[in-house]
């Protein structure tokens, strides 16, 4: 039998999936602001302003010398993003892959039909709705979540970002997050037709999962990463170009 314990994550994508929903219906708002690389970040708690800012992606937003934190009521999470400044520092507390999550983001909310094409995943991905990023479920946890769409069928996207071209863990991580929303497939359904619009109907629990990380300096890969392309991973490399812009590449 199922402790309290063993229930508290589910309550937790209960009450995201409220907040999801409050979200999506200011979506107009939500691209004014990306436009000024703000973003409001759902979670079990509220709303969280967060900066897409080049100088500090994924990074606080300030009030005062005063970190944003979360609250419960979007309106009052929208009027501190608006107000709010930049922290500027190292990228994304020192990791570079909280650059590309920010890219991401941003893209998303600014042109969110462009996603697929942006990802080089057209023959996986009619469409890829953004869903959240920092999405965590007690200690199991993944960078950005999507739904996607081919043909008639949605889906669950789980992507996982890293800085170097590393195997370890990353693999786990999307196992351990698959399975957590496997455990509860009706709110798992319900919160991804909470955030997206998308009729809960539509909605498959059959996830894709995508690793993104650097594109190998020397051009070939291991055989750990081919034999994970071969259970179903897609992996995704992104070049930096001179330009300072992300170009991903699928790699098959």
């Amino acid at each position: 039998m199922m402790t309290i314990e063993d229930n508290t994550w589910k309550v937790h994508l209960e009450k995201m999936t409220g907040f999801a929903q409050l979200r999506r219906q200011r979506h107009d708002e939500l691209r004014e602001l990306a436009k000024d690389d703000v973003y409001i970040r759902v979670g079990g708690n509220g709303f969280r302003p967060v900066s897409l800012h080049g100088d500090n992606p994924c990074g606080s937003l300030y009030i005062d010398c005063k970190a944003v934190g979360t609250t419960a009521n979007l309106d009052r999470a929208l009027q501190r993003a608006r107000s709010a400044g930049h922290g500027k520092g190292k990228a994304g507390n020192g990791k570079p892959e909280h650059r590309v999550q920010a890219g991401l983001i941003r893209e998303a909310l600014m042109a969110p039909a462009s996603l697929p094409k942006m990802l080089d995943c057209e023959a996986l991905l009619d469409q890829l709705i953004f869903v959240s990023d920092e999405f965590r479920l007690d200690d199991i946890r993944a960078d950005v979540i999507a739904l996607g769409r081919k043909g008639d069928d949605y889906f669950p996207v789980l992507i996982e970002l890293k800085a170097v071209r590393s195997l370890t863990r990353v693999l786990e991580q999307l196992e351990r997050i698959t399975d957590r929303l496997n455990q509860a497939p009706e709110a798992t359904v319900a919160f991804f037709s909470a955030a997206s619009g998308v009729d809960a109907s539509r909605i498959g629990t059959s996830a894709l999962r995508m690793l993104i990380w650097p594109a190998s300096k020397s051009g070939k890969e291991s055989h750990a990463v081919s034999i994970a392309r071969d259970r179903g991973f897609v992996t995704i490399a992104f070049p930096i170009e001179n330009d300072g812009r992300l170009k991903f590449q699928r790699e098959v």
